[in-house]
């Protein structure tokens, strides 16, 4: 078994073990009384004396953000020590949620626990606390991400820490700026001049693929309920396949996608995608950001390995921090999360892992020439840059299978 794995066993096993009287800590201050001017001075004497605070990372990736990266200044600066484990989602989830409902302590602190559709796993399991109001460094971040989060009502307390981007990835070595598509249009012309070297990733298989599904279905769906339905967060899964299966009005994007598919080389994944790129048997590919970015630092993509938009807009998303019900050290917690979202600790995830902060004064402008060079230019990432319906992209997932790949 995989680690994260154990891990989850491990936990959920000395959870079921704790004394069945075991009661929540009191917090130690009243989060009533907290403002953005007494924020430090009550609440660091507090976490010093909780002395630890548990991190759980459900991205593996992010590891390099979280122990090269927060770790070290939050322990430098609060002198609380961090205990980092990796986990399979779905799995803290369910450990998580059982805890909550036994009354227990929570096991866990801090949760970097993914998107807020991931909200409605996790019944009464995030703490009340209002981070968008409480939080210092939260006062710099827009409400979108932070309130009303990818059209969820996160209530202030799901704020999105790590923005993700959709883009298309091209070898500047080999494509001249003006050769680079940069609308959907000019991209199917482009690979129909170029047949199999836009390699488009699997939607069932990576979410650069799903993404772009999604992304174009905004741009070439009309009909105004279609739309509505495209941005409905309340759908449940069922309810959005089945949607996506029957909607007259999605015909568009099948017919755009059927011909896109019979140019492009359809890849096993988001890796396999920027590895035919590295091998040059791809010229364009769907990609994420910040993986790219990553490649091209493990010298797994040329350093002329760059990234586009499209107009009107390829999709991002974005994960969040919460803080646990009956976090044992919520002071800590409180803490941890408003230095994530520092300007300082914003700037270097950005620098060091393509992860688009979710301030307004952070962006590429923030990072170095070296970097900035591999990242989708400023103007294109303001203008051309949409938000992600996650429940949707799955439906027409499930549906772009039976609509086009079963056809080609």
């Amino acid at each position: 078994m995989t680690r994260p794995l154990l891990l989850a066993i491990t936990l959920v096993l000395s959870c079921a073990a704790w004394p069945a009287a075991a009661q929540a800590p009191s917090p130690g201050f009243d989060a009533a009384k907290l403002t953005h001017d007494n924020f430090y001075r009550v609440l660091e004497p507090v976490a010093q004396r909780e002395g630890r605070l548990v991190l759980y990372n459900f991205a593996g990736n992010f590891d390099p953000v979280w122990k090269d990266g927060l770790i070290p200044r939050f322990e430098a600066r609060y002198g609380v020590k961090v205990e980092y484990h990796n986990v399979r989602r779905d799995q803290a989830n369910q450990q998580l949620v059982a805890v909550h409902r036994s009354g227990r302590p929570s096991p866990v602190d801090v949760y970097f626990a993914g998107g807020p559709d991931n909200l409605a796993s996790l019944p009464g399991v995030v703490a009340p606390y209002r981070l968008a109001d409480l939080l210092p460094n939260l006062a710099a971040v827009p409400a979108g991400y932070k309130n009303v989060v990818f059209g969820i009502d996160a209530q202030g307390r799901w704020p999105i820490v790590h923005r993700s981007q959709l883009v298309l990835g091209y070898d500047s070595a080999l494509l001249s700026e003006a050769e680079v598509p940069r609308s959907f249009e000019a991209l199917v012309a482009w690979a129909e001049k170029h047949p199999k070297k836009f390699a488009f990733t699997s939607p069932a298989k990576g979410g650069s693929g799903a993404g772009f599904v999604y992304s174009a279905a905004l741009h070439f769906v009309e009909d105004a309920e279609c739309r509505k339905t495209l941005a409905d967060v309340t759908l449940t899964q069922p309810q959005a396949q089945a949607w996506a299966m029957q909607a007259a009005c999605l015909e568009p994007l099948w017919a755009y996608l059927t011909r896109l598919l019979k140019a492009a080389e359809l890849t096993n994944g988001n890796a396999d995608t920027l590895n035919l790129m590295n091998n040059r048997q791809a010229l364009i590919g769907t990609a994420w950001e910040d993986q790219a970015l990553t490649f091209v630092r493990a010298k797994l993509l040329p350093a002329s390995f760059r990234a586009t938009s499209l107009q009107p807009g390829l999709v991002s998303g974005g994960d969040g921090l919460i803080i646990a019900a009956n976090a044992k050290s919520p002071a800590a917690a409180l803490l941890f999360v408003d230095m994530a979202f520092g300007r300082e600790f914003q700037a270097w995830k950005l620098e060091h892992h393509a992860s688009r902060s979710p301030r307004n004064d952070v962006d590429v402008s923030a990072v170095t020439p070296q970097t900035a060079r591999h990242l989708v230019p400023a103007e294109q990432a303001r203008a051309w840059s949409v938000p992600v319906n996650w429940i949707a992209v799955r439906g027409l997932t499930r549906a772009f299978e039976e609509k086009v790949l079963s056809r080609l």
